[in-house]
C-alpha cells in the first residue's frame, strides 16, 4: 500500500491463530480499531469503568510499557487511588479486571468472526492479542515488487480504455496540511494536558540512583544541617525517642508515605531519612524529595535565591514574591488556634540543585496543612492537571517554583490552587 506522502506500508500477514505483539504502525491501527469496536458494543457500552480499565491496560500495551502494568499502578491511573493505597484491602483492580475479562468472553461468543481478538490471561495484566484468521490486512500494491507480472493483466484497463488521472491540487494540499497542522496542535495540547503528572515526575523517575525521601523533623530550623553530634550521649531511651531530632509531625508522615508509594509503584529504589540524617553527600548521591519547610532545613537552603521566599518574623511566617514585595497575604499566625485556621500556603519545587547537580522536589507548607495539600497535589494525576493548564510550552523540562493555597478546615487542609509560578 502507498499512501500520498510515497511512503510504502508493509501489509499485515495474519497468521492463524496466531499470538503477536504490535510492532508496526498498521497493527498497532488495528490494534486500536478492534478496541474501538469491543468497546462500542454493548457488553461495554453501558459501562465506563470496565471499558476504561480496557482501554488503559491496550494503550499502555501499544505504547511498549505492557510489561510494567502492575495491580497498583492501575489503581493509580485509572481509579485515583493513592500511590500508597492498600492493595490487599482494597482489591478494585482485580475485580474489575476480572470483570473486563468476563466481559471479553461474553463479546466474542457474540462477535466469534472478529479477526482480531483481544484476551486477558488469567494472571496477568497484560492484553494479548490473536489473529483468528489466515487474511492479509491489505494486499501488496500490483506495482510492488514481487508480484507476479501476469496478475496485472486482471486489474490493467482494457485496449482503448483509458488510465484516468489522480491530480493533488494545490489548493487542496494547502487544506490537508492545514487540517493536518491544526490535528497535531490539538493532539499535543490533548498530550500537554493529560501527562502532567509523568512529565513533572520524569526527572526522578528517570534517575537510576535511589531517591532521598527527607522529612522535616522538630529539630529541623535550630541545628546545623545533617548534624546530630549534639545528642547527648547519657541520654535516657525515653528521652531520646521523645527528643527534637527522632520528632516529626504526623501529617508530614502521610505526606512522605504518599511519595514513598508513588516510588514503590513505580518501581523505584529510596530511602528515607530525616532532615538531621541526611548529609550533603546523600543529597549529591541522587534525587531527593524533601518534605516541611521550617522543619527541614535542606528544603530552607534552596529558597533565599529563588523568586518565592519564606520569612519568618516571631511567630507570623509570610511566603514573599520578590516581584511584589508589598504582597504579605500569603501567611499565617503561629499563634493562631489550630481549629481557627482557615487557610494554609505552601511552596512546591522542582530544580537542579546547582550545589548538588541532582534534581530535587520540595513540599513545603508554611504549617503542616500546607506540606499535606502539596503533597496530595504531586501524587494525584487528576491533581496534577491544575499544573498543565498554567504551564508554559516546554515545562517539563523547566525548574519550577509554584506557590499553592489551601483552605483548612478545623484541621483539616482541601485540594490545593496554585495562586502563582515561576518557570526557568
Amino acid at each position: 500500500m502507498v499512501n500520498l506522502f510515497g511512503r510504502v506500508d508493509e501489509p499485515i500477514l495474519r497468521k492463524s491463530n496466531g499470538v503477536f505483539s504490535p510492532k508496526t504502525g498498521l497493527e498497532c491501527e488495528e490494534v486500536r480499531k478492534q478496541l474501538q469496536k469491543i468497546i462500542q458494543s454493548p457488553v461495554f457500552h453501558n459501562s465506563k469503568r470496565y471499558a476504561a480499565v480496557l482501554q488503559y491496560i491496550v494503550d499502555r500495551t501499544l505504547e511498549g510499557c505492557g510489561d510494567q502494568l502492575k495491580e497498583r499502578t492501575i489503581g493509580i491511573d485509572v481509579f485515583n487511588r493513592t500511590p500508597d493505597y492498600d492493595t490487599a484491602a482494597d482489591h478494585v483492580v482485580r475485580s474489575a479486571v476480572a470483570e473486563v475479562r468476563k466481559r471479553l468472553a461474553q463479546y466474542y461468543q457474540q462477535n466469534s468472526h472478529d479477526p482480531l481478538r483481544i484476551d486477558v490471561i488469567p494472571g496477568h495484566y497484560m492484553p494479548q492479542f490473536q489473529w483468528t484468521e489466515k487474511h492479509p490486512s491489505s494486499a501488496p500494491d500490483a506495482s510492488l515488487p514481487g508480484r507476479d507480472p501476469a496478475d496485472n493483466a486482471a486489474v490493467s484497463p482494457s485496449a482503448g480504455q483509458t488510465r484516468p488521472r489522480v491530480w493533488l491540487r494545490p489548493r487542496w494540499l494547502a487544506v490537508a496540511c492545514l487540517l493536518l497542522l491544526v490535528s497535531l496542535t490539538a493532539l499535543l495540547a490533548f498530550i500537554r494536558r493529560h501527562d502532567a503528572f509523568d512529565g513533572f515526575w520524569k526527572p526522578i523517575l528517570s534517575s537510576r540512583a535511589p531517591v532521598l525521601l527527607c522529612i522535616g523533623n522538630v529539630e529541623g530550623g535550630r541545628g546545623s544541617l545533617g548534624d546530630i553530634s549534639n545528642l547527648n550521649p547519657a541520654l535516657s531511651l525515653r528521652d531520646f525517642h521523645n527528643s527534637p531530632f527522632e520528632t516529626v509531625n504526623a501529617y508530614d508522615v502521610i505526606t512522605m508515605t504518599k511519595f514513598a508509594g508513588l516510588m514503590e509503584a513505580r518501581g523505584r529504589q529510596f530511602e528515607l531519612k530525616s532532615q538531621s540524617d541526611a548529609t550533603f553527600t546523600d543529597l549529591q548521591n541522587g534525587p531527593a524529595i524533601l518534605v516541611g519547610l521550617l522543619n527541614n532545613n535542606w528544603s530552607e537552603r534552596l529558597m533565599p535565591k529563588l523568586r518565592f521566599t519564606v520569612e519568618q518574623v516571631s511567630d507570623k511566617v509570610t511566603i514573599r514574591d520578590r516581584n511584589n514585595p508589598s504582597r504579605q497575604d500569603w501567611s499565617v499566625d503561629y499563634t493562631t488556634p489550630y481549629l481557627d485556621v482557615t487557610r494554609d500556603y505552601a511552596i512546591v519545587l522542582r530544580m537542579l540543585d546547582p550545589k548538588t547537580e541532582q534534581t530535587v522536589v520540595v513540599a513545603a507548607g508554611i504549617t503542616v496543612f500546607g506540606t499535606f495539600a502539596a503533597g496530595d497535589l504531586l501524587t494525584n494525576r487528576n491533581e496534577m492537571k491544575k499544573l498543565a493548564a498554567i504551564a508554559p510550552p516546554g515545562w517539563e523540562k523547566k525548574n519550577m517554583e509554584l506557590v499553592l493555597s489551601t483552605d483548612v478546615i478545623r484541621g483539616r487542609s482541601g485540594p490545593a490552587t496554585i495562586v502563582a509560578a515561576q518557570f526557568w
